[in-house]
């Protein structure tokens, strides 16, 4: 129960649960923490890993996952160090590949991206595919195209049918302006048929899931009052000043097909379906197979704002709480 509201967007209710529960072991205190860190809520999430400490419980390797990614959600890099280095004080556990690539992503999403680089150099561990793409992740972040060809190319070896890391090393290339490449890197990826997982979104009404495809509104069988919303939408956030950011659109196009790429990303069409939908009072609920679009974070935002609803989106990585204009990610994700 506890591990379902945190993994349907529940966290206070989840909150609720775990302060009513008369017994608690390692797995329910670890519950705990890993969905605080997936909400974004270090603060909460390491409060929870110091209480279960001081009821006598010890962290296992899962506890310390959690931990550290609650760290990494929130930039809380030297109270991540910190956990990390405690491990080695625990003779039961030593830090395995998992940890490290917990460490990798905490320090590239502060930027630390050479520093990121130096531990992977000097782990004890063997390199794996999690632990280059959290570099690769981090390099997406900070548009560092340097670092991330190295990734990229440790990838390829490690899963060559993996088309993932190449697809973010031409969203760098394409953010910094360095289109041939991009074109490039578009080419060696058909040419080697990789595959590409295609971005969706999700969501549930009247106990049916109804999916949607990134630019392919016209699938879903009330494809016609899903874009007059989205052209409604469109409307609004222009008049609170929204501007749509080409750089999440991977081909050199003109800026209006670029606004009109981005109008039907998928999650922008769940959405759109749970204003429809859903009723006034309750919250939008939406799952994205991929990380979420930062034009479509941004938009939501707005939305959110525009329409006076609560949007919670959970992306591949984290949960996303869209209300009044704000985001529970603070803009660190």
């Amino acid at each position: 129960m506890l591990s379902g509201y945190c993994q349907a967007g529940r966290i206070a209710e989840a909150r609720v649960l775990f302060d009513e529960m008369p017994k608690r072991n390692v797995v329910s205190w670890t519950t705990m923490i890993t969905g605080y860190a997936q909400h974004g809520l270090g603060e909460e999430a390491l409060h929870i890993f110091n209480d279960m400490r001081l009821a006598g419980m010890v962290p296992d390797g899962i506890t310390y996952i959690g931990a550290l990614t609650a760290c990494s959600y929130t930039g809380k890099v030297e109270e991540g160090k910190n956990i990390f280095n405690s491990m080695g004080k625990n003779s039961s556990i030593r830090p395995r590949a998992e940890h490290y690539s917990c460490m990798v992503d905490l320090l590239g999403r502060a930027g630390l991206l050479d520093e990121a680089l130096d531990l992977i150099k000097t782990m004890p561990v063997e390199l794996d595919a999690v632990i280059w793409g959290a570099l690769m992740g981090a390099c997406r972040m900070h548009k560092n195209a340097e670092i991330a060809e190295v990734a990229a190319n440790k990838l390829l070896e490690l899963e060559p049918g993996n088309a993932g890391p190449y697809v973010l090393l031409s969203h760098i290339y394409t953010c910094a302006g360095r289109w041939e490449d991009a074109s490039e890197m578009r080419r060696f990826i058909s040419s080697r048929q990789l595959n590409k997982s295609p971005g969706c979104s999700w969501i549930e009404h009247d106990k049916k899931v109804h999916l949607f495809t990134s630019g392919d509104v016209d699938a879903h069988p009330e494809h016609a009052i899903i874009i007059k919303m989205l052209e409604k939408l469109d409307g609004l956030l222009m008049e609170s000043g929204y501007s749509a950011d080409g750089s999440f659109v991977l081909h050199d196009v003109d800026e209006e097909q670029k606004s009109h790429s981005l109008r039907y990303h998928s999650e922008r069409q769940a959405v759109a379906y749970g204003l429809l939908k859903v009723p006034e009072g309750m919250p939008i609920r939406v799952m994205k197979n991929l990380r979420v679009c930062g034009d479509c974070h941004s938009a939501i935002k707005l939305i959110a704002k525009i329409t006076s609803r609560e949007i919670i989106l959970r992306d591949a990585n984290r949960f996303h709480h869209f209300k009044d204009g704000f985001c529970s990610c603070r803009e660190y994700w």
